[in-house]
């Protein structure tokens, strides 16, 4: 895939202007870079690097990565993280001192139950509603962020900074906080491991480490390394909550395979969503975080963007349809965002009866509360031109098909040729 990576075009984020004035123009606001020599256009609104969790010698390599290329306005965010980062190897070194006995000891009999699907999926509303669950555990936000020494410094440390955290996350509105449950992909990152999202540190270099997404073309000891970094994080997640983990991760959708080989017994939740709702979605999710978290602003990525969030929606939806077999029957369960929003509870309900997660009397009432707290969440509203359309109608047709978004009226896929709509070996 070719790219235009310098492009200074405005990438469409494909989001309807509401008919309220007032809320039409605060989302102008938002998207009006700002004109000052150290203004910084942050998209949606303003979040905190998440690079400050990474010790000293990991973050001089993911600047090394982008060949310093930071751009003027960003210039005092990154001294904040060459001053703080240093901090977190002395850090580190105590809480290994104290915890080495408990992490060499802990168990791991408590599988963990996997949240998978594709960013924008309704992942992070499932993940929300099972976190609720007293009697299931979590990686928070905090621990994901630093996962070198949470287990000394959560309870102090987090609350100091976070004064720095915004109210709602840039790109919908879902509340922040470092007690809120977090995808455990950025522990990982924080250890300097592959992952798309690393794309984020250097988004007008184009995408990187898109084959972390499911080890195509990884070699097998940069493979084993990675793995060998999530126990290590999970391990010590355990010695924080000694409980059954709530894990989200949408990567991990196309991770299967080596996720089973480590917990045989684990759970898995799969979500989906109608593709056409998912992609413009997604490209608005990543437009903010580019935005939020490069090291060079603006992120200019006209050039690559759109054809980038469709090439990985199929890659990991297909991943994940190739392996779904490998998980005993028992231990999947399949659902349609579009139907987990019509009736949560009973979806839950029957959810916990598969997969044995647990009582679901008592994790209903927290469940409850959780819904009534969000009632009045509002989803954006799309538009997406023909020729996206066509595309996505293309290359997700067998998905579509699957889960039955082509019932829906207007949404046929094209005639596609036989190669294209056979089953990923």
């Amino acid at each position: 895939m070719s790219a235009d990576f310098g492009s200074h075009v405005s990438v469409p984020d494909y989001e309807k202007i509401p008919d309220d004035p007032e809320q039409a123009a605060l989302k102008a606001e938002k998207r009006k870079p700002k004109q000052k020599l150290l203004g910084i256009h942050r998209y949606g609104g303003k979040l905190l690097y998440m690079w400050y969790g990474m010790r000293f010698g990991t973050l001089m390599k993911l600047f090394a990565r982008g060949r310093f290329d930071f751009t003027t306005n960003c210039i005092p965010d990154v001294l904040t993280l060459v001053l703080w980062c240093p901090i977190n190897t002395p850090l580190y070194l105590l809480s290994e001192l104290i915890y080495r006995r408990r992490i060499k000891n802990v168990k791991l009999d408590k599988e963990p139950v996997f949240v998978i699907g594709h960013w924008r999926t309704g992942t992070t509303f499932l993940h929300d509603l099972l976190a609720s669950d007293p009697n299931t555990a979590y990686p928070t936000t905090y621990e994901c962020f630093f996962p070198h020494h949470f287990l000394i410094t959560e309870r102090t440390l987090s609350r100091i900074m976070k004064v720095l955290l915004p109210k709602k996350r840039p790109q919908d509105d879902v509340p922040v906080g470092f007690d809120r449950p977090q995808e455990e992909e950025f522990g990982v990152i924080m250890m300097g491991q592959g992952s798309p999202l690393n794309t984020m540190a250097w988004p007008r270099h184009g995408p990187v480490d898109s084959d972390y997404v499911d080890f195509e073309g990884v070699p097998e000891k940069k493979r084993k390394a990675w793995f060998d970094a999530y126990l290590w994080f999970y391990k010590r997640l355990m010695v924080r909550h000694d409980k059954p983990l709530i894990l989200k991760s949408p990567a991990n959708s196309a991770r299967v395979r080596y996720l089973l080989e480590r917990f045989p017994n684990a759970r898995f939740i799969y979500i989906t969503r109608n593709p056409l709702d998912v992609y413009p979605s997604t490209v608005k999710l990543w437009r903010a975080l580019y935005s939020t978290q490069g090291l060079h602003n603006p992120p200019y990525v006209s050039g690559w963007l759109d054809d980038y969030v469709l090439d990985m929606m199929q890659r990991l939806t297909d991943r994940y349809q190739a392996d779904r077999h490998l998980i005993p029957e028992q231990n999947l369960y399949e659902i349609r965002y579009e139907d987990l929003v019509k009736d949560p509870i009973g979806r839950l309900s029957e959810m916990y009866d598969k997969l044995r997660i647990g009582d679901f009397s008592q994790a209903e009432p927290k469940m409850r509360a959780l819904l009534d707290a969000r009632s009045e969440h509002q989803t954006s509203q799309y538009e997406l031109p023909a020729d996206i359309k066509a595309r996505i109608l293309e290359r997700m047709g067998p998905h579509m098909e699957r889960y039955g978004y082509l019932d829906q009226p207007g949404q046929a896929a094209p005639q596609q040729p036989a190669a294209e709509t056979e089953q990923p070996a």
